[in-house]
């Protein structure tokens, strides 16, 4: 019985210092989702990536159109034609299909690295801001269960994304 006394006040005399400074720490928390999706430099990306989509697709389309001219001519075509016709639409289809195929690639790659830029930036943001304020632990709200407003972070970030953005 002294013993498990004893080791309860030693759990207590060890926890409760524990507790009691974690009461002294200056946490908030941010939206990082959307951070990402109001920075000004992801709508700009975004709006060159569609650009970009628009006229590979583009490209795409008047490919398609052409093996489809082909396929259509070689109706008309003598059986020894349509058999040169066919492979010549056999050659074209692998064509559009490397190019498809190595579009969707690039534009992955440019995607993933234009990502880890933008992550980069609000990630310095972050680190910048928890320095100078002196915050000791900031979190990403989609861990948060329940957070006071007064410890969203999330629009006092944002805006210095943009500011360090535009500069």
């Amino acid at each position: 019985m002294i013993r498990k006394i004893l080791f309860l006040v030693l759990i207590l005399g060890l926890v409760f210092p524990l507790v009691s400074s974690c009461q002294e720490l200056k946490m908030g928390y941010v939206d990082i989702f959307k951070i990402f999706n109001e920075y000004e430099k992801t709508k700009k990306y975004d709006s060159v990536l569609e650009e970009r989509r628009g006229i590979k697709e583009k490209e795409l389309e008047l490919k398609k159109d052409e093996i489809k001219k082909m396929q259509d001519r070689m109706e008309i075509l003598k059986d020894e034609e349509q058999k040169k016709e066919r492979e010549k639409i056999v050659k074209i289809v692998g064509e559009y299909r490397e190019k498809e195929r190595q579009f969707v690639i690039d534009l992955k790659r440019d995607r993933d690295e234009k990502m880890r830029e933008i992550i980069e930036d609000i990630n310095k943001v972050i680190d910048d801001y928890a320095a100078k304020k002196n915050f000791d632990l900031i979190f990403n709200k989609g861990a948060i269960l329940y957070g006071k407003k007064g410890m969203d972070l999330t629009e006092i970030i944002l805006k210095k994304v943009d500011q360090k953005h535009k500069k």
